[in-house]
């Protein structure tokens, strides 16, 4: 696996409430729904060419497999259509174990051997005879040998047909002494070239024989081998030769040749030179063949520096005459070094100029001399397979595979249209898993996170047990621990993961973004869940209902009734506006509408959810479906045909949606991704519930949001308020924007996170803007009301206020100094104490709001409290302060420099003296609220 660094997540520190000045304009494309565009892309190839097997060479075709093929084919020189020979089942390296010097290809059966004659269509069976033992087939003739029960070599036959008759012809005319081998060096349609032993004057030397098959008769070859020689036969010369040159080394070899019209006569020795590659190159001689009088030489190369095209698809192939001379002449860029197969008129070889240039080549004898090749079967460049890809939010990832069998992610920018279109390639980097998509029935397909990165599961990735990785294209992930085994990753967006632990049935929460070592955020009883933002949305409390939780406070947003008919097995969300739910394979399913509350029957096949749409895979019918609900009415049609995948479930695997941008991608057989804009109109976010507004969710007119002490309302009047809560509903006013005289403004976080109220008219790119909270340029920064009473405009990634209203509760111990400016609140037990916006300072009942104390000082807008170092709790005009004048109420207890306010729990507000407090006395002054605040 490749190296990767491995990134801690890390903690943010909470910024100060950064206000910047003026609501951005952002402008929304719309649409209507209109048929699908497409775009192809075509399918990226593999850097080394395809392998074809040349198991053989004979006079009017070839036995081979490519990878373009699924089975070994005979292929003619003329041409015409493969014939496939699905008989051959291995490569055996042994010449003649398939056929050899001829267009007959034999295959063993229950009777024998059946040697299929290509060229006429016919077959022949040859059984070998009582103790024989197959060896091989030539041309027309099998050859066998026979041994005795220690296993030493005793005789060969040669068996044929004659006049219908199976013959049976022994080789004889061995030297004497010879130890025979069942070893075939070489052979053709009329001669097979032996090994053997020969002893003399105490050396033991390999020799070749070169066997006559019409006759068995043995003449002995001129020799004796080297050790690892090998033999090639032309329909001219005998040849034998190895890597090791003249001085005993392997650079460069040496090639004996004989004429085949007299093989017992001295052999031309042939010194091979080194190939010319350079001098950071090593070179020996592989594999020789023979056209007309010229030899034909592969080589086994290796060098020190960068890698050349050479190195990934293969080094030349050169010749050099058979009259000794050591000028070697390329006559192919690159050729597999191991592909020679001799025919009795030249080899065949695969190679070409460059992997789209790759086919199998016949070379013969040139006019001049030089040999000469002719393509006789091409083999297309292969595309890299693609093992998952994934599109979000205009980005497309592809997992895609490479020569050397590893993978690696790309990824480009997609953009919707007509059609769509798409941006360079650029290599995002190894992926930190290893897919599997190719090999297993499931698969570890990544998941675009929407924020240029993807997330995937790693299985058993270290000794903690799974992990999902968030990885970003710097080639660095964050890793999140679960310590558990055997899971799955549900989901994944922004910096959060869902991942569903087997061996400890949790499922945790993680966020890339939080430090600690697992990156952890919380755990929870296994289920369905859809993450939504900085939300998940996970099965309600009973079925049918689903729940939104925010995933910082870890409480619920709001729950809505679905038709699901039972507690969904499968949940995805897409644009805030979208909840697919699935009570499992069999179905049934369906997608709930937020902004209306409708919920429409899908299909119930493999699906991925985008905005106002659904796209299906019907595995059985090999079609992706789209069924576009943007109208909340489904209307199902077919996409693409596509058969079913590798693995039982294909998405992200053939196919992908982008649930941020509406795009849609699979691949066809040829391994092309075909780009598709369903062309459905983008949704709006549905409106703000619970305690968020969420990014492009608004707050309409009259509608509010609540946590345990605080109401956010956009009132009719077109101020946005906030409001302590009571045991009686919204209460005291704590906030506002000062917008009212706008009778229907609304309010909404914009996209750019700053959060605006506009007019009834106005909106983003239309003006009308009345109020913000200048946050603008922080996308997916988001509004929350807190329990704590406090209104604040978050970051992305929930670490940091952006913006806050200041309204939550203060401590209930007020020393001196400290200033209670209008909206200041803190509460007891069972009252509250609130510095109006009025001026009024009033303590509230909270069972009830009842008012049971108040300094009576309201009419005076803008007023605060001061709790003064001299020990004075004076209410003073806006513009007036200590020294300035404009107190219009104090609890007349200066003189006690230090002394402080506490709010009690049990409802009384009293003036300490600084050495005071509950159960040590020291009070100076009380509100005697005691009795009442019950």
């Amino acid at each position: 696996m490749a190296q990767h660094t491995l990134r801690s997540g890390c903690i943010a520190v909470a910024a100060a409430c950064a206000l910047a000045t003026g609501a951005l304009p952002l402008t929304t494309a719309t649409a209507s729904a209109d048929s699908a565009d497409e775009t192809v892309i075509p399918a990226a190839l593999l850097s080394n060419p395809p392998k074809d097997v040349v198991v053989f060479a004979g006079t009017g075709g070839f036995l081979h497999q490519s990878d373009n093929q699924t089975a070994f084919v005979w292929t003619k020189y003329a041409g015409g259509p493969d014939i496939p020979v699905p008989q051959v089942t291995t490569a055996n390296p042994a010449p003649g174990y398939w056929g050899a010097g001829a267009d007959v290809v034999a295959t063993p059966s229950a009777d024998g051997y059946q040697l299929h004659d290509m060229d006429s269509d016919t077959t022949t069976t040859i059984k070998p005879g009582a103790g024989q033992s197959y060896v091989g087939t030539f041309g027309s003739r099998l050859l066998t040998v026979t041994k005795a029960t220690d296993g030493t070599v005793t005789g060969f036959h040669v068996l044929g047909v004659s006049d219908g008759q199976q013959t049976d012809t022994p080789v004889t005319g061995w030297p004497a002494g010879a130890a025979l081998q069942a070893v075939v060096m070489a052979g053709d349609a009329n001669s097979v070239v032996l090994r053997y032993t020969e002893s003399s004057n105490a050396t033991t030397e390999n020799r070749l024989a070169l066997v006559d098959l019409a006759t068995g008769a043995v003449t002995p070859i001129m020799g004796p081998l080297v050790s690892g020689a090998r033999a090639v036969l032309s329909s001219t010369y005998i040849a034998w030769y190895s890597s090791y040159g003249a001085d005993g080394t392997t650079s460069g070899g040496q090639v004996h040749v004989v004429s085949r019209s007299a093989p017992g006569a001295t052999e031309n020795t042939i010194q091979v030179p080194p190939a010319p590659l350079g001098s950071t190159y090593d070179s020996t001689l592989y594999q020789v063949g023979i056209a007309g009088d010229s030899l034909l030489i592969t080589y086994a190369a290796s060098h020190t520096g960068p890698s050349s095209a050479d190195d990934a698809i293969g080094y030349p192939l050169y010749t050099m005459p058979l009259s000794g001379s050591t000028a070697l002449t390329p006559v192919l860029d690159h050729v597999i070094t191991h592909s020679v197969r001799q025919e009795p008129d030249g080899a065949v070889v695969v190679g070409g100029s460059s992997v789209t240039d790759w086919a199998a080549r016949r070379f013969t004898a040139g006019s001049a001399g030089t040999p000469t090749g002719t393509a006789v079967d091409s083999d297309p460049a292969m595309p890299a397979p693609i093992d998952g890809l994934t599109l979000g939010n205009g980005k497309l990832f592809t997992v895609r595979r490479t020569s050397a069998g590893g993978d690696l992610v790309y990824d480009r920018s997609v953009q919707p249209g007509s059609p769509p279109s798409y941006g360079t390639e650029q290599n995002f980097g190894s992926p930190f898993a290893p897919t599997h998509c190719d090999t297993t029935a499931t698969c570890n397909a990544p998941i675009a996170t929407g924020d240029g990165n993807i997330s995937q599961l790693w299985p058993n990735a270290n000794s903690q047990g799974d992990a999902v990785t968030v990885q970003s294209p710097d080639d660095s992930a964050v890793m999140v621990t679960p310590g558990a085994t055997g899971g799955t990753l549900v989901d994944a967006e922004g910096p959060y993961v869902v991942y569903n632990g087997a061996s400890t049935k949790k499922q945790y929460i993680g966020d890339a973004n939080m430090g600690g070592a697992s990156h952890v955020l919380f755990t929870r009883p296994v289920s369905a869940a859809a993450l939504s933002g900085s939300t998940m949305w996970v099965p309600g409390p009973a079925a049918g209902t689903l729940t939104q939780i925010d995933l910082t406070t870890r409480r619920a947003v709001q729950t809505v009734a679905t038709d699901a008919p039972c507690v969904p097995s499968e949940l995805q969300t897409a644009a805030q506006h979208w909840v697919y739910w699935s009570c499992g394979p069999s179905g049934p399913a369906g997608l709930h509408d937020l902004a209306t509350g409708k919920d429409i029957p899908v299909p119930a096949h493999p699906a991925q959810l985008g905005d106002g749409f659904v796209v299906e895979h019907d595995t059985a019918a090999g079609k992706l479906t789209l069924t576009d609900v943007h109208t909340d009415t489904a209307t199902t049609t077919d996409l693409a045909d596509l058969p079913a995948g590798p693995v039982t479930d294909d998405r992200r695997v053939t196919w992908a949606v982008d649930k941020y941008q509406s795009g849609i991608a699979y691949l066809d057989s040829g391994k092309n991704v075909h780009l598709v804009d369903p062309h459905i109109p983008a949704s709006t976010p549905a409106p703000a519930a619970g305690t968020f507004i969420f990014p492009g969710q608004r707050l309409e007119s009259g509608h509010s949001l609540s946590s345990s002490t605080m109401t956010l309302t956009m009132q009719t009047d077109g101020n946005l308020v906030a409001r302590l809560n009571t045991g009686k509903g919204s209460g005291q006013v704590v906030w506002s924007t000062g917008t009212s005289g706008n009778s229907g403004a609304y309010a909404v976080t914009q996209t750019d996170g700053n959060l605006v109220v506009y007019t009834s008219t106005g909106g983003v790119g239309k003006g009308g803007a009345l109020w913000s909270s200048h946050t603008y340029g922080q996308p997916g920064a988001y509004a929350t009301v807190q329990d704590d009473g406090n209104i604040v405009v978050y970051g992305k990634a929930s670490t940091y206020a952006l913006w806050a209203s200041g309204t939550y509760a203060r401590s209930q111990t007020v020393y001196g100094g400290t200033t209670l400016k209008p909206g200041w609140w803190t509460q007891g037990t069972y009252t509250r104490l609130v510095m109006q916006t009025d001026g009024n300072l009033v303590m509230y009942r909270r069972r009830d709001g009842a008012a049971i104390w108040s300094s009576h000082t309201s009419g005076h807008p803008g007023a605060y409290a001061e709790m003064q170092t001299d020990g004075n709790l004076v209410i003073y005009k806006p513009t007036g302060g200590p020294g300035k004048g404009g107190a219009l109420w104090a609890t007349g207890t200066s003189g006690h420099s230090d002394a402080y306010a506490y709010m009690q729990n049990d409802g009384n507000l009293v003036v300490y003296k600084n050495t005071g407090g509950p159960g040590k006395g020291g009070a100076l002054w009380a509100t005697g609220t005691t009795t009442t605040a019950r």
